[in-house]
């Protein structure tokens, strides 16, 4: 029953810097490099292991308020208004529960050191301007490697562009701590190759419940929904309508948190697919599908190697699969798909034909009714779901529509704050 080591918190953050590599491959690998740096540079200072773990979140984090950028653009386009996406990202976590430091390191971290030291001494937050401090330098000396090309040959560049502002736009004490590390080879090839090893020192740390992954899963959620007005509610309604079928159909407690996650996150594939893709409005071209009908590969893709997701990979990545086989990516027939997986499905386009778009307003009743036994006598979607969700459609098309307006609202305050 809702297991208290259900995952972890650094395998979310790691799903999530993976995500924001599929909206910009320019930053293939960059989050996770800023992290690992950030962890020994802030290890070499010999900061306590709370710290470190901050330190970890954040730089997985660190440049989540870019997700805002119409086009792709390179990282150093990315770093040019850093300061300003820091403030974004920090306001699209703050509320998080128990990510409030982390908000706040995020923040700050990309402020230059004489700026930072200055507002830490005035506000008495020593600790928390020296996160920010690492993963500043962190960020630099990730931005500045260059993983193809022979890595070691490029450690005396960057260590000596590092010392050109050290007390300046970098803390003094963690230049020094990265001068101390230039001569280890292990962490320059690890950070450039392998990141990911970051993981065999970092540990399993932070073990979380399901209902805290429940939790912490909005925020991934947001990631999806944020690109674009076109979508700012419907990862939240497909969540909120996904856990109502699950409880109605009989699912445990825990199964049903699994599915209002796997509603968070069905769409975190679709992160690959280009904004005037999803804001156009009318039939897309062939082309154009065939870009959409990747999207909920790379969803199981990323989710599958989440610590304790398999049955939320799978009902997440399913959502476009087809009773009769004629779904997409995997042509999974009923045979294959589970309770979960056909929640999912009905899920998915409920939520999609009553939510309001820029464009339209949600479908009435008569109309939602009509479609869903549509595709249930085509054998898309499941007949006794279909079934179960018109026999209670006031209390699930509530549950819908409440989370909906509260991630709209969240949305568009967003907006609002950025302009």
């Amino acid at each position: 029953m809702n297991d208290v080591s259900f995952t972890n918190i650094r395998s979310l953050l790691v799903a999530v810097a993976k995500a924001l590599n599929l909206i910009n491959p320019a930053l293939e690998n960059h989050h996770e490099r800023t992290a690992y740096f950030s962890y020994f540079i802030g290890r070499q200072l010999g900061l306590e292991t709370e710290e470190l773990h901050t330190i970890v979140y954040a730089a997985l984090l660190h440049d989540i308020g870019s997700i805002i950028l119409e086009e792709r653009v390179s990282v150093e386009q990315i770093e040019s208004n850093a300061r300003e996406y820091a403030r974004i990202g920090a306001d699209m976590i703050r509320d998080l529960p128990d990510f409030e430091e982390i908000a706040a390191v995020i923040e700050y971290c990309q402020t230059d050191w004489e700026t930072l030291a200055e507002a830490a001494a005035r506000l008495d937050c020593l600790q928390g301007a020296r996160c920010s401090a690492v993963i500043h330098l962190g960020d630099f000396v990730s931005t500045c490697l260059n993983p193809d090309r022979r890595v070691l040959s490029q450690v005396p560049r960057i260590c000596s562009l590092v010392e050109q502002h050290r007390g300046t736009e970098f803390m003094p004490e963690a230049v020094d701590a990265l001068l101390q590390l230039k001569d280890i080879e292990m962490i320059w090839l690890d950070a450039a190759h392998n990141p990911d090893f970051l993981l065999v020192f970092t540990g399993d740390f932070h073990r979380i419940s399901l209902q805290k992954a429940a939790e912490l899963t909005r925020l991934m959620s947001r990631i999806i929904d944020y690109r674009s007005a076109f979508t700012a509610m419907h990862s939240a309604g497909v969540a909120a309508t996904a856990r109502e079928l699950a409880k109605l159909s009989g699912m445990s407690e825990d199964d049903c948190l699994k599915m209002e996650i796997a509603g968070n996150l069905h769409d975190v594939g679709k992160l690959v697919v280009p904004r005037a893709i999803l804001e156009k409005n009318g039939k897309l071209d062939d082309e154009e599908f065939s870009i959409i009908r990747e999207h909920p590969y790379f969803t199981r893709l990323i989710l599958m190697d989440m610590d304790g997701f398999e049955d939320i990979a799978n009902w997440a990545g399913f959502h476009h699969e087809k009773l009769n086989g004629k779904g997409y990516p995997f042509h999974f027939g009923r045979e294959y798909l589970d309770l979960g997986s056909r929640i999912m499905a009905v899920a998915d386009i409920f939520s999609a034909i009553t939510e309001d778009r820029p464009y339209r307003k949600g479908m009435p009743r008569e109309k939602v009714m009509e479609i869903l036994r549509e595709n249930a006598q085509r054998e898309a979607i499941d007949t006794e779901l279909v079934e179960l969700l018109i026999a209670h459609y006031d209390e699930v098309d509530a549950a819908r529509a409440a989370q909906s307006r509260e991630a709209g609202r969240r949305y568009y305050d967003s907006m609002a704050a950025r302009e």
